[in-house]
């Protein structure tokens, strides 16, 4: 390695956004689920006898342990599918100063930026006109429009994270092609 190499590892990039919106996805669909659970419930709770309250409590936590075990095996076993659909197989580390890394890069950085920006400005003007009200009386509302408005941003990123890492893996081949 010379001195003049900027060496940046984006297949790992690629792979760990990839993986952090999966993660983000997973977590805002256990949350949706439970607080639409309990937004159904939320009249029912007043007149359930405290014994039963307390079964039906721990039934529910068992049933969200199950479920977290659930997301676990679905996470281990499709993080690599995602991984390798996200970018090519053995795009690894690349030289910054090669022609055309750096534009991949800040291409990459900018999509998911303004993605990002829309997808949290969309969600800003669907809480401002529709979910507020209904949230400031109602907590369990409020995580219903919480967890949707993170699982959108999460899929719109993932979306483009993908788009743009298979165009980036035919540029970051032709980069590491002239390597050899």
């Amino acid at each position: 390695m010379s001195d003049d190499e900027e060496l940046l590892d984006v297949g790992s990039m690629f792979r760990g956004t990839a993986t952090l919106t999966l993660v983000a996805e997973i977590v805002s669909a256990i949350m949706l689920l439970g607080s639409t659970t309990a937004f159904f419930l939320r009249n029912y709770v007043s007149i359930i006898e405290p014994i039963i309250a307390i079964f039906l409590l721990l039934f529910g936590a068992m049933v969200t342990l199950f479920i977290f075990l659930g997301a676990i095996g679905f996470f281990v076993r499709f993080n690599r599918r995602i991984g390798r659909v996200v970018i090519g197989e053995g795009v690894g580390e690349i030289d910054l100063n090669k022609p055309g890394a750096k534009m991949v890069v800040i291409i990459y950085g900018l999509a998911v930026g303004f993605i990002l920006i829309l997808g949290i400005y969309g969600y800003y003007l669907l809480w401002v006109y529709f979910l507020a009200a209904e949230s400031a009386s109602s907590l369990s509302f409020f995580g219903i429009s919480v967890s949707i408005g993170i699982f959108f941003i999460s899929l719109l990123v993932q979306i483009v994270i993908t788009v743009i890492g298979r165009t980036a893996t035919t540029i970051i081949r032709k980069v590491l092609a002239e390597d050899a």
